[in-house]
């Protein structure tokens, strides 16, 4: 499919888009989301920029809108494991479940120590009661990433769910 060609300034678009990455980065979410939809109408064929809207909405609460975004990143870049673990975790936000796996699954197909995914994926397990498989999950993330805060926390609640300790 052929990328649409930015309508404004590619400087501007430059512009905006690194102070977007940058407000995200600071955690300021609401300027990087006004930032890189301003980047956004002037090339809305950049899926990097509708990956970062993405983002930025995910980090604000706004799942259904990150999903969209994420989605249309989706539809005009190629596929990458980063893109489906933040889809997966919109999704999830959202209570589809099974497409969240869904989405962790191909995160995990793509880059398949992906500790976020690992995670997200054990936390679904972890609340269907399947314990054993969840503790094997993060594992893999603690293996991936050793000091991977959230795996660790949580692995330690799944082995005191199993009645082993941590």
């Amino acid at each position: 499919m052929p990328r649409a060609r930015p309508d404004g300034d590619p400087e501007r678009v430059h512009g905006l888009a690194a102070d977007g990455e940058a407000a995200l980065s600071r955690g300021d979410y609401e300027g990087a989301i006004t930032l890189l939809r301003g980047a956004r109408s002037l090339d809305p064929g950049s899926a990097d920029l509708a990956f970062n809207l993405g983002l930025a909405l995910l980090r604000s609460g706004r799942a259904r809108d990150a999903r969209a975004a994420l989605e249309e990143a989706l539809a005009l870049g190629p596929p990458a494991a980063d893109l489906y673990a933040n889809l997966g975790l919109a999704l999830y936000e959202l209570g589809r479940i099974a497409e969240a796996e869904a989405s962790y699954a191909e995160a995990l197909r793509l880059t398949p120590g992906l500790p976020e995914a690992l995670n997200n994926l054990g936390v679904i397990r972890f609340q269907a009661g399947r314990y054993a498989e969840a503790a094997e999950l993060f594992r893999r993330a603690l293996s991936s990433r050793p000091g991977y805060e959230d795996a660790a926390f949580n692995l330690r609640d799944t082995l005191a769910e199993l009645g082993g300790d941590a």
